[in-house]
Parts: C-alpha cells; sequence; structure tokens
C-alpha cells in the first residue's frame, strides 16, 4: 500500500510539474494569446481610413460645416464601391448644394450590429462634433448580430455584446481591442478552449429566451426551396442557423417568437443609446433601411417551408411587423432601391455604385429638412 501511495504521489507530482512548467513556458512565449474582441475597417490603406480606424475621409472640418455622422456595417463601409463612390461621399455630394459646407463621415465596418456601433459612435463624439447621426440599418441581421457574440455564421470573431437584465441595457462585455471577458487566467486553459472548440455562442445563449420552434408536421401546402439550397448549399444555407436564429430568414419567422422579440428589445434599447448619445452632444439621431425587391423577396419566400424533417413559416407581413415595432418612435424611414440591377453580382448582395448613389440621393433629399434648420 505505501509502495502504491508512493507512485501515485510520484505520478501526480509529476503531472503538476509539467503542467506548471508548460503554463511557464506559455507565458514566456506569449501563446496562445487571447482572443481579441471586435474589429474595425478592411485591410486599407491609410488613405482610405478615417482616425477612427474605419473606411471613409478624414475627420476634418471647419465651425462653419454642418457634420454628418454616417453609422453603419458593410453597406457604409461599402468595400466593392471606390472610394469616391462610398456611400458618405455620394451623401456630401448630394448635401452640398450651392450655399451649403458639409461634410459626411464614416463610422461602422463590416459584419457591425447596433452594439459596436453604439461604441464607434461614443468613440468619435470623444473627439468630434456632428450636427446629425444617421444610421443605416440592415434588418436581415442586424438583431442577430446584436444578440450574439460573434459574427457571422456560428463561434465566428468575437465582438462586444450588450444585454437586457429586466428590461435595461447591461454591458459591453468588453470594448472594441479588448481581450474577451471569459479569457481564462491560466495559458493551458486557453490551449484548451482553441483545441477543443469552446463556443462562446452556446455560452451566451443559455440566458437568451426560446428561439423559433419550427413544426414537426404540416398538413397543406409545402416549399422545398429551402431544402434545395441546403442540399446544394445555395445562398450559403448551411450556415443559416435556425435553431438559434442566427440566420438571415429570422426576421421572416412567424409568428414572432420570444428570442426575436428579446433581439428587438435589445437593439430598440441599444438605439435609444445612440439617439440620447446624439441629443447630448446637439445633434439630431435618424435611421432608414433601404427596400429592395431584389434581395427582399428572393429572401422571404412567403409560405411555409420543409428543411430536413421540419416545417418553418415565412412572411414578408412579419418582417414588416417586426421592422415596424424595432423603429416605432425613432425618426426612421425607408428608402426604396429603385434602379436595378442593384446588387454588385450573383454572390455580393450589397449595393453597387449605382444604387448606392441613387440611395444617397434619395436619403439626401429626406435630410435637406436638417441641413436648413441649421442654415
Amino acid at each position: 500500500m505505501r509502495r502504491l501511495i508512493s507512485r501515485v504521489l510520484l505520478v501526480a507530482a509529476s503531472i503538476l510539474f509539467a503542467l506548471v512548467a508548460g503554463e511557464v513556458v506559455s507565458r514566456l512565449l506569449g501563446t496562445p494569446r487571447a482572443a481579441v474582441s471586435g474589429w474595425r475597417a478592411a485591410d486599407v490603406g491609410a488613405p482610405e481610413k478615417n482616425q477612427l480606424g474605419y473606411r471613409g475621409q478624414r475627420v476634418e472640418y471647419d465651425d462653419e460645416d454642418f457634420v454628418v455622422v454616417l453609422v453603419g456595417d458593410s453597406q457604409v463601409e461599402a468595400k466593392a464601391c471606390s472610394f469616391e463612390w462610398m456611400p458618405e461621399r455620394r451623401l456630401q455630394s448630394y448635401l452640398n448644394s450651392p450655399g451649403r459646407r458639409v461634410k459626411v463621415f464614416s463610422v461602422g465596418a463590416s459584419g457591425y450590429g447596433q452594439d459596436q456601433e453604439l461604441l464607434a459612435l461614443r468613440e468619435y463624439f470623444e473627439k468630434y462634433r456632428a450636427d446629425l447621426v444617421v444610421l443605416w440599418e440592415t434588418p436581415l441581421n442586424d438583431i442577430w448580430n446584436n444578440v450574439f457574440p460573434t459574427s457571422w455564421p456560428a463561434d465566428g470573431t468575437s465582438k462586444p455584446t450588450f444585454w437586457l437584465e429586466q428590461g435595461s441595457l447591461r454591458g459591453p462585455s468588453e470594448g472594441i481591442g479588448q481581450p474577451i471577458v471569459e479569457t481564462p487566467r491560466l495559458k493551458l486553459t486557453l490551449m484548451l478552449r482553441k483545441n477543443f472548440r469552446w463556443s462562446r455562442d452556446k455560452l451566451w445563449e443559455t440566458r437568451y429566451p426560446a428561439a423559433y420552434q419550427p413544426l414537426t408536421a404540416f398538413d397543406g401546402p409545402v416549399k422545398d426551396d429551402w431544402q434545395g439550397w441546403w442540399n446544394t448549399n445555395g445562398r450559403g444555407m448551411r450556415d443559416e442557423n435556425l435553431a438559434t436564429e442566427k440566420t438571415h430568414l429570422a426576421m421572416f419567422l412567424t409568428p414572432r417568437s420570444p428570442r426575436m422579440q428579446y433581439g428587438l428589445d435589445l437593439t430598440r434599447a441599444l438605439m435609444r443609446e445612440m439617439s440620447e448619445l446624439a441629443s447630448s452632444r446637439g445633434a439630431r439621431f435618424v435611421a432608414f433601411a433601404v427596400s429592395n425587391p431584389e434581395s427582399e423577396e428572393e429572401r422571404h419566400g412567403e409560405g411555409v417551408h420543409a428543411l430536413n424533417g421540419k416545417f418553418y413559416s415565412s412572411s414578408l407581413a412579419q418582417y414588416r411587423e417586426n421592422l415596424n415595432y424595432w423603429n416605432a418612435g425613432f425618426d426612421f424611414r425607408v428608402v426604396p432601391v429603385t434602379l436595378q440591377p442593384s446588387k454588385v453580382g450573383p454572390e455580393n448582395p450589397h449595393l453597387n455604385e449605382h444604387a448606392t448613389d441613387q440611395v444617397m440621393g434619395d436619403l439626401a433629399q429626406d435630410l435637406e429638412a436638417y441641413v436648413n434648420a441649421r442654415r
């Protein structure tokens, strides 16, 4: 028995020594590194990047200038548009009629929801002023961008995330560029997470209400389009996580789920923060989304859809009901896309340069009253 105990103690001591040695070596080498939360602009050169790290002209203005901050995601970053045809440049051009001096600056990057947009806007106002803050919403992905702590698809890049606690906004989990809040103290624990695919999405999902529940049987007309997309991975269907509602189809699922209700309320809370921040700095806050038949009608596929033995009901009316609830009480408008073809290409649904120009021109007409009031 003594010999057995001695061997067990020796093995335990050896394991402990190896773990301590491994931890010390990992710290000396600085590896693995903790995941950093959030991101800024795409990999563009200095001439196309402003002082905050976002794609756009430098934030420079005079006292007489009317300053607009355009906040958003990939539509604002507009990687498919040349620098001179970015949304900020076209909007600035349309607002700069004779006798006006208007400057428009971009704050936003691909994959942003209102959470990172709020943090970026806070950073902007620490150094600069604005007369008008314009939020470009992307309804097909903004809600789940705000709900989940990582980017697209499941367990993508970690990002700062807010949450609701008894209806009140809490967070963020961390700032842009900071290590994620769940970063373990031990390097060896971090190594285990990286090797065994630790899921931040699943960890956060435990605090959310129930997602949409599909039917297991349906006696009526059924569409097979979603199953067809799944079979060929058309439109990246296998990355659309319907079980968690981290999907571009979520806004169309009917009836509205408890999780969608939570996401809408969270997004409204984030927008209230943005609106109050703008107001506290003497700026007006407006929001808009585009209505584009070329993409919207493709996505919603009205009806009941069969997918892997389950049945999902989707409706454009539900999409519009969600959008109206989301923006109720805010200065919000929908700008139709009237120029077709509007997309960059078959695999890229973002607006091309000509459609971007059309949308910014029509938006400028809506915003003229704000510029005239400032004058």
